[in-house]
């Protein structure tokens, strides 16, 4: 069985990446510890894993997937933690039997970092689908969500538009006090502000190294609850949704779609059928289930 370590988090938010990549799954299981694991499982490691876990697989011989969902290869942080994380991504790599990660960008980085052989799978929609809804308000209202890393990368200062309202949303950072304006991340906060808005804004810095690498998650999420996302984000994951939000001048874009309000509405209802079709969890733990069977048919137990 497909076995997804999932550590007790001891009252703190649990990543996206354990929320999309672990407990959404169908196919697997989603433990704690390694208490319950047998040798003909498969484990899968997500980022919050340590030596220990790793030196316990070894030693009972049972083998184990590494899941990379960002580009942590690229300094964010002190030194201190990066190089720590970074010798402990090499000695997990060096016992994986493989590595799965989010998008095609994010692999090719990470071959040049391993030998091993790298499964592409994308992050699931968490969201249920809901009605396409746009300019339902006498003032337009937009919302942005993003982490705290993605959101002192922009400067939101730059865009002006008329007869609008801007809700941001982000988590706490643990360098500086949280600014009153701004409302703090929760999964259903997010939808609740959403339902309210016209329009998603997901302007993001291209110039910063780690947006080439991301996940699409934060549009697919829009697309799902029947929103327009308006972007100037050139991340190649992002792109794949072109056909169905704005990916260009943010200024241009907001001009764009309050001019062609039907032809926005087109664009989310292809855009939810696409979405439906690529990032479902059925399709998704699919996925899963695929790079399940050949590592287990390759791993000689």
């Amino acid at each position: 069985m497909l076995k997804f370590l999932s550590p007790a988090r001891n009252g703190a938010t649990k990543p996206y990446s354990y929320r999309s990549r672990a407990k959404l799954i169908h196919t697997g299981q989603v433990i704690e510890d390694l208490n319950d694991v047998t040798i003909d499982d498969i484990v899968v490691l997500g980022r919050i894993h340590d030596a220990q876990h790793v030196h316990t697989l070894k030693r009972r011989n049972i083998p184990f997937i590494h899941d990379i969902c960002d580009n942590k290869y690229i300094p964010w942080d002190d030194e201190g933690a990066y190089t720590k994380l970074m010798g402990q991504w090499r000695r997990t790599n060096e016992a994986a039997i493989a590595i799965t990660t989010t998008c095609d960008e994010l692999k090719e980085f990470i071959q040049t970092k391993t030998n091993k052989d790298i499964f592409v799978i994308p992050d699931p929609t968490e969201r249920e689908e809901e009605q396409v809804k746009f300019l339902h308000n006498e003032k337009i209202e937009m919302v942005y969500y993003g982490s705290w890393g993605n959101y002192e990368q922009v400067d939101f200062e730059k865009y002006k538009f008329e007869n609008t309202n801007l809700t941001i949303i982000t988590n706490k950072s643990k360098k500086y006090p949280f600014p009153s304006h701004l409302l703090e991340w929760g999964y259903e906060i997010q939808a609740e502000i959403v339902r309210r808005s016209d329009i998603v804004l997901l302007p993001v810095n291209n110039d910063f190294e780690m947006s080439k690498y991301k996940g699409n998650n934060r549009p697919v999420d829009a697309l799902r609850q029947g929103r327009f996302v308006i972007t100037n984000a050139t991340t190649p994951s992002w792109l794949k949704l072109k056909d169905f939000i704005w990916c260009g001048d943010i200024e241009e874009g907001f001009k764009w779609a309050i001019n062609n309000v039907d032809k926005v509405k087109l664009k989310v209802y292809e855009g939810q059928k696409y979405v439906n079709k690529n990032y479902s969890i059925d399709v998704i733990s699919n996925k899963w289930k695929e790079v399940y069977n050949v590592c287990n048919s390759r791993y000689i137990r």
